[in-house]
């Protein structure tokens, strides 16, 4: 999909790290959660999500989105869209079907950095990178585990599919899952 990188980093993390702090205000108050955003912060386990949460989506956070990057992010998602839609009706494909995660579950400590193919690489956006555009582009998208790894961490199939296609996205998920089996608890 030429331009999918481009388009997602237009939209990625200014939506979902402004968004965040909105909407965890927004969840804690109409809960009567007796937290706010920096009493959820000091509580998260992950020293890497903790620090990146502290440092972006907090109020007053350093690296904090600011509202214009947030509003100019929102007006890049409808050509992310797009793209998914041209992809979809060009190709004549019910879903795209990629690896959920470009490796198995990182090692505990690899919070920072991960390896992949051998480099040094951040842990987190290695992570996301195959599921970050169809979320951001807000199309159905569901990940089937599909085996384990010999070390025996799971390993997902992810499925994206048009926008309004969540059933039919859901039954090549069923029919996936019947070819593949469930997996045994860890």
């Amino acid at each position: 999909m030429p331009g999918l990188a481009e388009l997602n980093g237009k939209v990625s993390f200014p939506v979902a790290l402004y968004e965040a702090n909105v909407d965890l205000t927004r969840y804690l108050k109409r809960y009567r959660i007796p937290l706010d955003i920096k009493g959820l912060a000091e509580r998260i386990a992950s020293p890497d999500v903790k620090g990146f949460f502290a440092s972006a989506i907090v109020p007053g956070a350093k690296d904090a989105i600011p509202e214009k990057v947030y509003r100019d992010a929102l007006a890049a998602r409808p050509a992310l869209q797009r793209l998914y839609a041209e992809t979809f009706r060009t190709h004549g494909i019910a879903a795209l079907v990629f690896p959920t995660t470009p490796l198995p579950a990182a090692p505990v400590g690899d919070d920072q950095t991960t390896k992949l193919n051998g480099a040094d690489v951040p842990t987190f956006p290695t992570f996301i990178q195959n599921t970050d555009p169809g979320s951001n582009a807000g199309i159905p998208g569901l990940t089937v585990p599909i085996g384990r790894t010999a070390a025996g961490l799971p390993v997902g199939l992810d499925l994206d599919g048009p926008a309004g296609s969540d059933r039919r996205l859901l039954g090549i998920g069923l029919a996936l899952e019947a070819l593949f089996g469930r997996l045994p608890a860890p």
